[in-house]
């Protein structure tokens, strides 16, 4: 079963797409459970930000891969649709590394940076207009795409070649990229509160005696 997505055109395979309102109703149902426990996440993290949780419940497995099952196995059918297979043998299954959420505040920001395993990904639970707006006045003040932009970066700027994809996110949009693939997001000053989950997850090869 494959869904619609947006395939970025550069090297780095990422998609876009949308997840249901019921994942992200629960995403963020869990989140703000975190949240009010205060399960601290952010000496793990890159982001300067105070308010990044880990979700208590780790048994990914029973409640948030069967709704993350048609995003990731989207993911993997492009991989091999496009021949890029950098796996010794057959994917057979993915295991969820890490799963956090993010309340960014006014002037936080993630600084460039990396995941470790194989996939990451974030999802975006809430989006105030009144970050749209700022880009949309403020963005042609400063070389760079503006305020409260995800962007994935790959190598310096060259000629003839896309190196940089910038995003304002939407409600529900979903990003799948190599772990690898360097990224940040910018800060923004709106007196609003952003809401986001990102992941990690590594993928489960064929054993030799399968």
């Amino acid at each position: 079963m494959m869904i619609p997505y947006v395939r970025h055109p550069w090297g780095p395979f990422t998609i876009e797409t949308q997840i249901t309102q019921e994942f992200a109703d629960m995403l963020l149902e869990k989140g703000n459970e975190s949240r009010q426990k205060n399960l601290n996440y952010s000496k793990t993290l890159a982001g300067q930000m105070d308010h990044e949780y880990y979700y208590e419940d780790t048994n990914y497995k029973y409640w948030f891969c069967p709704f993350f099952d048609l995003y990731i196995n989207s993911y993997r059918t492009g991989i091999f649709e496009e021949n890029l297979r950098f796996f010794h043998r057959q994917i057979v299954d993915y295991e969820v590394m890490s799963l956090w959420i993010n309340y960014q505040q006014p002037t936080e920001y993630n600084p460039p940076h990396n995941h470790g395993g194989d996939i990451s990904f974030v999802i975006y639970l809430q989006v105030p207009e009144e970050i749209v707006i700022e880009n949309e006045k403020t963005k042609h003040e400063h070389n760079n795409p503006g305020p409260g932009m995800i962007c994935f970066d790959l190598g310096p700027e060259m000629p003839f070649s896309v190196t940089r994809i910038a995003k304002m996110p939407q409600v529900r949009d979903i990003f799948i990229f190599p772990a690898w693939l360097p990224h940040h997001v910018n800060a923004f000053k709106s007196n609003v509160e952003r809401i986001s989950v990102s992941g990690n997850l590594r993928f489960i090869e064929k054993s030799e005696e399968e």
